[in-house]
């Protein structure tokens, strides 16, 4: 492939990927259940849900219908859209940052971001079953198992990539120092010594700094920057 396909995938799929989780917040369902800016805490709640009185802390007791609405419609767009954009994107970052399919680092990074894919689709689909039936609820629990896979593999997948950036041939410093923090915000969060979302930060950070990569690797690609530049 060309030297530019692996960025314009990255890149591609990384806004895509951005433009899915921006958009979770502007679904009518959404804006009719939750204020601004509280969407993302009760949507933690629910993915870490282990018991009926985690649902009820979510959805209240008799269940609110707009907020089960509003979580169905996420989980939809989640399951259809969110999730297929970021696993492509990382298997691409994966592959662009290591040079293509010869590496066995880039092919580790991809093995992780595809199971952390796929434990995220049964954590929303068993999600989904609950807002389609939520008196079948009891039935899909816990949940929150298959958030703490899907994390795991995700951090996983960063601290390959970490490795990628940080041992390879063409060093990427800054990308490789964001790559690293994932995982040991997902461990610690396990453990319940710092909130969730600090490791939710961590992993926009690193996403967000592939994405840059990504771009000035296309960049460099057209010979509009200087050869073997690094970020």
């Amino acid at each position: 492939m060309s030297a530019r396909a692996w960025p314009i995938a990255t890149l591609a799929f990384g806004v895509i990927t951005l433009c899915v989780f921006v958009g979770f917040n502007f679904l009518p369902a959404v804006a009719a259940a939750y204020e601004p800016g509280r969407l993302a805490g009760a949507l933690s709640l629910f993915q870490r849900a282990e018991t009926a009185g985690d649902l009820v802390r979510v959805f209240g007791l008799p269940p609110n219908q707009a907020a089960l609405g509003a979580m169905h419609a996420v989980n939809t767009l989640d399951l259809w859209g969110f999730i297929p954009a970021y696993a492509i994107f990382l298997c691409a970052g994966a592959m662009m940052l290591a040079g293509g399919a010869r590496s066995m680092l880039a092919l580790l990074a991809i093995v992780f971001a595809l199971a952390g894919a796929a434990f995220d689709v049964v954590e929303t689909a068993a999600q989904l079953r609950i807002t389609a039936d939520y008196d079948q609820a009891p039935a899909q629990l816990p949940i929150a198992p298959w958030h703490w896979l899907k994390y795991g593999a995700l951090a996983a997948n960063a601290w390959v990539m970490a490795a990628v950036c940080l041992l390879g041939a063409q060093k990427r410093w800054v990308l490789g120092v964001l790559c690293a923090l994932p995982l040991p915000a997902v461990l610690l969060a396990w453990l319940e010594l710092t909130p969730t979302r600090l490791f939710s930060i961590t992993f926009a950070l690193a996403w967000i700094a592939l994405l840059v990569v990504a771009f000035r690797a296309l960049l460099a690609a057209k010979g509009a920057t200087a050869p073997g530049q690094t970020a």
